[in-house]
């Protein structure tokens, strides 16, 4: 079963839906099935992993962003830039798509 790992500013979001994708750079490529999210502060939520694409920031559209969580690209790519401080906009990221499963 594959772990994710998330800064905990992401639990609420992600338990509610609103957070369906993560974007990564550099970090190995996830099994597709079920999954968990692990959060900084260790709590942690089972998810089903749906898919895996691969897009440069500068590709990423407006439904990208949504899936991610966020409401404007500028808002994801300051998101990013916290977590990869050296990422370009032409770098390749993972996107892990994802749902919450609830028990």
């Amino acid at each position: 079963m594959s772990q994710i790992h998330f800064h905990e500013d992401f639990y609420i979001a992600i338990l509610k839906g609103s957070k369906i994708q993560t974007a990564r750079i550099d970090e190995p490529v996830p099994n597709l099935g079920k999954g968990e999210a692990i959060f900084s502060d260790g709590r942690a939520i089972p998810i089903e992993i749906k898919a895996i694409s691969y897009k440069t920031f500068d590709d990423m559209d407006a439904e990208d962003v949504q899936k991610d969580g966020f409401h404007s690209k500028g808002e994801l790519w300051y998101a990013l830039r916290t977590f990869y401080p050296n990422l370009h906009e032409s770098d390749e990221l993972m996107l892990i798509e994802f749902t919450c499963i609830h028990q």
